[in-house]
């Protein structure tokens, strides 16, 4: 990639080379951005299990605006906060959501053989790799730091991705 003006911005160095587009997108938003630490992770999480505490039984507009006032009092975060926060985990427990069922799904073919087989598990492989790659080029734009902490945190923000999407998608 060509020298860019922001080449010597301190927190966020200029490690992409080659025409990867993406990768360069990703650093600007980087500049942009605020890492997450483990205290907004805590945060984050009570926000979440809050907010599905009381929408899980009721997703009817009314219940999610009592939800959604429960749900920042007792995180203490801003609406804003909020907002950014749960983009990061989104993007995060959707990529490792399909990779576990990805690696569920090549589980189940352990145990069959055969040429359309291998092919399929040959196809979950490639993708599995591919999410992987996804996942860590999160890094570059939320953070290495953001990227180790999210998945020390695997079990449980892909565990509340699964009940926000639930809940949500009810329609």
């Amino acid at each position: 990639m060509a020298p860019s003006l922001f080449d010597d911005y301190v927190d966020v160095p200029n490690v992409e080379t080659g025409p990867d587009f993406d990768a360069a997108d990703d650093r600007t938003l980087r500049m942009a951005s605020q890492p997450v630490d483990k205290a907004l992770l805590d945060s984050l999480i009570r926000y979440q299990e809050t907010f599905l505490s009381h929408v899980e039984s009721d997703a009817a507009p009314e219940a999610m605006a009592r939800a959604q006032t429960a749900a920042l009092t007792d995180s203490g975060l801003t609406l804003k906060t909020v907002e950014w926060g749960l983009s990061v985990l989104r993007a995060f427990g959707g990529r490792r959501w399909t990779a576990q069922r990805l690696q569920s799904k090549l589980t189940e073919l352990e145990a069959t053989s055969g040429a359309e087989v291998d092919a399929l598990r040959q196809r979950i492989q490639t993708e599995l790799k591919k999410q992987e790659r996804h996942t860590e080029a999160l890094g570059r734009r939320y953070g290495p730091d953001t990227v180790v902490l999210l998945r020390e945190h695997e079990p449980v923000l892909v565990a509340l991705h699964t009940r926000l999407t639930k809940v949500l998608s009810r329609g």
